[in-house]
């Protein structure tokens, strides 16, 4: 299946945050995050991706058909520099089409240098995936540390 990776704008706001709903719904299965008393998850950093710098949304489109969302910032446990995937999600129905892999190692692309990925640990089809995916990237060439709580990949994309 073709896809697009589409920066998210300003005026579409509202689209990316349904679908990190359904990222953050995913998530509660392995992670304590309850809903609040508007029937929403609470993402604090959200209005962030469309002020800072550091911060970068994009959507994963099919056409019209949204197919997901990558949340990028350079939030990082361990380097000065790089990126960091925040949120990423492709929407259940398109999972075993390998988009997921195919989206992850375009988006690396995107931005050269250090990465830093940390999984749920907790959650091991995430943990499983993103140590493929990266593996895969990197041919084996990444280390995990681990920042206390859960284990990071590391590595370089140049």
């Amino acid at each position: 299946m073709d896809y697009e990776i589409v920066e998210a704008k300003l005026e579409e706001k509202d689209k990316l945050y349904r679908l990190l709903q359904y990222a953050l719904y995913d998530g509660s299965f392995y992670v304590d995050n309850e809903i609040n008393e508007n029937c929403i998850f609470e993402y604090n950093w959200f209005d962030n991706y469309f002020s800072d710098n550091d911060r970068n949304a994009y959507f994963i489109k099919n056409n019209k058909n949204f197919l997901g969302m990558v949340l990028v910032n350079e939030n990082l446990k361990f380097n000065k520099e790089g990126k960091s995937v925040a949120e990423f999600l492709i929407m259940p129905i398109y999972r075993r089409n390998h988009i997921g892999q195919r989206v992850a190692h375009d988006i690396f692309n995107m931005f050269p240098g250090f990465w830093e990925v940390q999984p749920m640990a907790n959650n091991p089809v995430a943990y499983s995936f993103w140590k493929n995916v990266i593996n895969e990237y990197t041919n084996g060439n990444y280390i995990i540390k681990n920042d206390g709580g859960e284990d990071v990949f590391i590595f370089n994309t140049k």
